[in-house]
């Protein structure tokens, strides 16, 4: 994707330098007839550096610490490459004055010439600035959003009066694309938008908290509470008579469905490392406990693959999910095994 973004920037910028060297080849306009068609694009070469020097190198390296000095260098080269352009043809440009006018007022037309190719130039430099500035507010403004996510786990959206402010990370149910901006849905029945598209939106989530189910929707796994490998479905609000259910993109459904279904299963497994210190405090009775053949099985399946998670244990043994689920109980109550490792990557590893 970088790479096919360079190659649409390097095309813009060849198809803009073609543009500006044709304008100085074929057309008059604000210039005097230099008296050959290579000695235009000549000119036209020596702006396409004054425009190109500006936006890498006097930019960047003056503009914020040496305002003046800045402006100044490019007031100076505007001078000079017009200065430069109009030498190309002098003889020829004073050629022709002469024939309808004195010398006088040849040199009188010639320098207003000079000071309507400074102008032409002078605007054409603030291209370079304008694109930049505009470059650095929007990295400055991500910035301040990611900060603003990061720590105080806040989002910056609009309301529908369009007035903006921060709403809880945590309490968005999902987010939906709506044109050129996206749509946020909250657990309240609220409604904000942020004007953005959902791929910007996905990687400013990033892939911890929150998945990208297709081309238009994202949901945080904390609402999700099933997955079919077709759709997903979401917990069910006060707002909502039925659970929402959205279709999953068919080309990435088997990643999305694992992805979810990994993320639902370590849920499992936390609810049950706490299990036995909540039943002990109310004083009920714990699941049955699986015969022993079973916990050996699982036990030596586990020593002989040390990092192995709860899909690949049913594939290889075959039991139902709720008995293998006691089973992995039972062993890690009596001390045997343990689940190292975050809830995406890790895995059951035998305790020696």
């Amino acid at each position: 994707m970088k790479h096919q973004k360079t190659i649409v920037i390097f095309l813009l910028n060849v198809l803009f330098c073609a543009a500006l060297l044709w304008f100085f080849s074929r057309n008059a306009f604000l210039r005097p007839y230099l008296g050959s068609t290579a000695k235009e694009f000549l000119s036209g070469l020596l702006l396409l550096t004054i425009l190109y020097a500006n936006y890498f190198i006097l930019y960047p390296k003056l503009y914020r610490n040496h305002t003046s000095l800045y402006w100044l260098s490019i007031v100076i080269a505007c001078v000079v490459s017009g200065g430069v352009e109009l030498s190309l043809g002098y003889s020829f440009i004073m050629q022709c004055y002469t024939v309808h006018t004195t010398e006088v007022e040849a040199h009188h037309l010639l320098s207003k010439h000079l000071v309507l190719i400074f102008l032409r130039n002078l605007a054409l430099n603030f291209i370079p600035y304008m694109l930049r500035e505009r470059k650095q507010l929007q990295q400055s403004l991500e910035t301040e959003s990611k900060v603003v996510y990061q720590f105080a786990r806040m989002l910056d959206v609009c309301d529908d009066k369009n007035n903006c402010q921060h709403i809880p990370v945590d309490n968005i149910l999902y987010c939906k694309k709506n044109g050129n901006e996206t749509e946020i849905h909250t657990v309240d029945g609220m409604k904000y938008t942020r004007y953005c598209t959902i791929k910007y939106l996905g990687q400013h989530f990033g892939n911890k908290e929150f998945i990208r189910i297709s081309s238009s929707v994202i949901v945080p796994f904390q609402h999700i509470t099933s997955c079919d490998g077709k759709a997903v479905a979401l917990k069910s609000m006060p707002f909502t008579r039925t659970p929402l259910i959205f279709k999953l993109d068919t080309k990435r459904a088997p990643q999305i469905a694992t992805a979810i279904d990994e993320y639902l299963r370590g849920n499992i497994e936390e609810k049950e490392d706490v299990q036995p210190e909540s039943e002990e405090g109310k004083g009920k009775k714990g699941p049955s406990v699986p015969p022993k053949e079973k916990l050996d099985a699982v036990l030596h399946y586990i020593q002989e693959h040390p990092g192995c998670r709860s899909p690949e244990l049913i594939s290889h043994i075959s039991f139902s999910q709720t008995t293998l689920d006691r089973c992995l109980f039972e062993l890690k109550k009596s001390g045997l095994i343990e689940f190292t490792g975050s809830k995406k990557s890790g895995g059951y590893h035998p305790i020696t």
